[in-house]
């Protein structure tokens, strides 16, 4: 399932998110959303935390991320990509989950 954030981590209940995963899922960050992948932010920690217990993979918008100036300040934890790849992960889960 694809799981995609679009809010700020920080105005919706990242946890809840977080506990819904399940292993093979994913996770989009899209626009605001790129900031839960900040570096050594309390989101990331959180993302990395998971990612050791299930192969969930974590993706951003490279764009949203340029867009907000945080090119030097996200993780290597997340795979930036573009918008080709973004219409990919749409067409590859059937389920998904906005957030």
């Amino acid at each position: 399932m694809l799981y995609t954030l679009f809010s700020s981590p920080a105005s919706c209940n990242f946890s809840l998110l977080l506990n819904f995963l399940n292993k093979n899922d994913e996770l989009l960050l899209i626009q605001d959303g790129v900031l839960a992948g900040l570096k050594n932010s309390l989101y990331i920690k959180k993302i990395i935390k998971i990612k050791q217990k299930m192969k969930i993979l974590i993706f951003a918008i490279n764009n949203d991320i340029l867009a907000r100036g945080l090119n030097l300040n996200i993780s290597n934890q997340i795979i930036r990509i573009n918008y080709k790849k973004f219409v990919y992960l749409i067409i590859k889960h059937k389920k998904q989950v906005l957030w």
